[in-house]
Parts: structure tokens; sequence; C-alpha cells
């Protein structure tokens, strides 16, 4: 970059812990991609909106797919969201595993167990 950088390319930003998960877009080609990542972000002559001249947060929810900038209040309610949601998945385990264990009673395992 030649000369001075315009006021509104300053960015300031603060990664938090990177966690991943694999999915696919193909259901045969599994990938490792970041999930639930937040950023914490001022961007203070910002002419992209003025929810970026104030600190916020944004949630890389999926691999380059982002929420809006949020502040205290709307970050509270996204982590109530995804609690919640977190909870149903805690719900599912058990339903999962006696899913299993009834398969497995029902089928010889020894072929696909592993591939499942």
């Amino acid at each position: 970059m030649k000369g001075k950088p315009h006021p509104a390319d300053v960015h300031h930003q603060m990664y938090g812990a990177v966690a991943s998960a694999e999915y696919t877009e193909a259901y045969e080609e599994y990938e490792s991609w970041q999930v639930l990542c937040a950023h914490l972000a001022v961007s203070p002559d910002s002419t992209v909106s003025p929810a970026h001249r104030v600190p916020h947060v944004q949630v890389e929810v999926a691999a380059d797919m982002y929420t809006r900038p949020m502040g205290p209040d709307q970050l509270a309610e996204f982590i109530e969201t995804v609690a919640g949601q977190l909870e149903e998945l805690r719900a599912m385990h058990p339903r999962l595993t006696a899913a299993r264990a009834e398969w497995a009673a029902r089928n010889d395992t020894t072929a696909d167990a592993e591939a499942a």
C-alpha cells in the first residue's frame, strides 16, 4: 500500500479460540472446518455500517459464514440460542446410544458397525 491508509481501512480485531467440526456438502468428502469462532472487532471509520464503528462481536458460525455485528445484548441472545441447541444435542446423545444398541441387537454388527 502506498501512502497513508484511509481511516476506513483501519480495523482492530481479536480472534477467539478456534473450534473445528467435520462436515460435508457432498455426503462423501468430509473436511474439518472452523465452527462458532468469535471475533471482537471495531472499525472506527467503517463505511460498511455504523454497527462496525463500535466494538462488536461477529461469530463465524461455519467457514466464511458470519453473524451480523452484535452488541452485548445481541451476543447474550445468540449465546442462549446456541446453549439451547447444545441442550438439544445433549438430549440426542442418549437417543443415539439407545438406537445403536437396539440396531446392534437386531443386526450382524461385524460387517458395518465401524463404518457407521
